[in-house]
């Protein structure tokens, strides 16, 4: 067939996807296997690639049909069984998904993968016993794989007895035999399993080497981010947003938790969701991509976005921002009408905190604050798919200050009553007069419920997902601290009143 010949056969259609998709044109992959389909509609393989690319697309509901249709022609294909549960997971259907996940893993042999990913889903779901053995199994087929060494040990306190434990130290001392990213892996395992049980200095060795391989692959503009966080406050001045105040969408079900990374947000959203008029949605990034959707408008629609411009933005389009993101986030709640209040803790909603007003004026945020250093070692301690700052102590000591000083501004700017901040360390010596202040601002009345937030079952996807569904503890107000030299680039990117706060 040559390029100006069009495809004759369902064959020649499903190489003509396969193509496109390899150059990155969705909509034309889209295109070549929906005809496909129509020519030969009884071809699992033609199904499963229509659903591939819509997930890229972030078309789920879509790529759920075709999967099911795929799996109704084919269901002993273990990769169909696996793709089927990635969906599921995505569309926070954890229960079908690790059902999809074990009936992948039941299917096919080396299916480590698809341990791991139902282990990440139990996890989620709180049954920890059942995730601790799917990690196993996941090591056991992949012993090599680092990554599913870091999910066990990050879900379970390690013991030094403990066969996965030994086999960490085995791997490393043959470090010479593992990838990069597997060594890095390994490395970050081991530390935390070893700060677990108290070796620090060890600990901390095997986190430097973790981040200082990890850092390498990892693509960060410090330059364009920090230059990002410095333009804002004049963007998005006390002027600015009193003249604009109340243009946007009216709903006030969005409460926006915000702030760093293992800041507490977890904990805080954890005890808000305890509450019958409030549903715990998680991380969402559904107002970046409303606002990517609204800058992304062709002019000839009449209702384009442009930062450049928010001061000339109208109360058309900061409505129809505003009301984009609530479709999209009650597009992720169950029975959305039955809760007053939705929670979005997307940590980085930081950014938008000021245009978030703009768009929905009437909505909440709470700032999750914690101590500088304690916040970042934390950090420092895991792998974040979304936070490519965090593996070099002075960027991330930068960044920390560049979101410390953008944050005073929002506190600057802000109508009174629109935001809170939660001190971590306060919230774990007064429970309840912070839950109190916390429903108050959120326009609820007093349950005990929220008290016993770690009784609450719920979908927790967090790396705090096993420490919500515990009692408040004291143990990591003061954690162990590196001695002041290998810390030296994090105090001096922190500055002094920074790495002295909490101290």
């Amino acid at each position: 067939m040559t390029q100006d010949q069009q495809p004759a056969s369902a064959d020649d259609w499903f190489v003509s996807g396969n193509a496109c998709a390899q150059r990155g044109d969705l909509h034309g992959a889209l295109n070549a296997f929906e005809q496909a389909r129509l020519l030969r509609p009884a071809d699992a393989a033609i199904h499963n690639s229509l659903a591939l690319i819509f997930v890229a697309l972030e078309r789920y509901p879509e790529a759920l049909q075709r999967y099911l249709d795929a799996l109704a022609l084919d269901p002993r294909t273990v990769d169909i069984h696996h793709n089927l549960g990635w969906v599921y997971e995505q569309t926070h259907r954890l229960e079908e998904a690790v059902l999809s996940y074990r009936k992948a893993a039941e299917t096919g042999a080396l299916v480590d993968g698809s341990y791991n990913n139902m282990a990440n889903c139990l996890q989620a779901l709180g049954r920890f016993d059942e995730a601790h053995e799917a990690y196993r199994r996941a090591i056991e087929i992949a012993p090599r794989s680092g990554v599913y060494y870091r999910n066990y040990v990050q879900s379970k306190r390690m013991t030094p007895d403990d066969p996965c434990f030994i086999a960490m130290q085995d791997m490393l001392s043959r470090a010479d035999s593992l990838t990069p990213d597997n060594e890095a892996q390994f490395h970050f395992a081991l530390g935390h399993a070893l700060g677990e049980m108290k070796q620090n200095d060890v600990s901390f060795d095997h986190l430097l080497k973790a981040n200082a391989m990890y850092r390498g692959s990892v693509n960060y503009n410090e330059a364009l981010t920090l230059g990002l966080f410095d333009q804002l406050p004049q963007l998005l001045n006390a002027d600015v947003l009193k003249a604009k105040r109340g243009l946007g969408d009216a709903s006030d079900a969005p409460v926006f938790i915000v702030g760093m990374p293992r800041s507490g947000s977890t904990l805080i959203e954890q005890i808000l969701a305890s509450h019958p008029q409030v549903f715990g949605a998680g991380e969402r990034p559904d107002f970046g991509k409303a606002l990517m959707s609204a800058l992304a408008r062709s002019p000839e629609e009449g209702d384009k976005l442009n930062l450049d411009t928010i001061l000339n933005a109208s109360a058309a389009q900061l409505t129809s921002l505003g009301a984009d993101y609530v479709r999209r986030i009650r597009n992720e709640v169950p029975d959305a009408e039955a809760y007053q209040r939705i929670t979005d803790k997307y940590p980085f909603n930081f950014i938008n905190v000021g245009l978030i007003h703009l768009a929905l004026p009437n909505a909440r945020f709470i700032h999750s604050r914690r101590a500088p250093v304690e916040t970042c070692l934390s950090i420092f301690s895991r792998i974040f798919h979304d936070v490519p700052f965090s593996y070099d102590l002075g960027e991330l000591g930068r960044y920390y200050r560049a979101y410390d000083a953008l944050m005073a501004h929002w506190r600057q700017a802000l109508p009174e009553g629109v935001m809170i901040e939660v001190q971590y360390e306060e919230l774990v010596d007064d429970l309840e007069g912070n839950a109190r202040r916390m429903l108050a601002h959120c326009g609820l009345d007093w349950d005990e419920r929220c008290l016993a937030f770690h009784q609450t079952q719920r979908q927790v996807n967090t790396a705090s997902a096993s420490q919500v569904r515990q009692p408040i503890y004291r143990t990591s107000l003061a954690r162990w601290r590196p001695v002041a030299p290998l810390l030296q680039p994090l105090y001096e990117a922190l500055g002094p009143e920074l790495a002295g706060e909490w101290s």
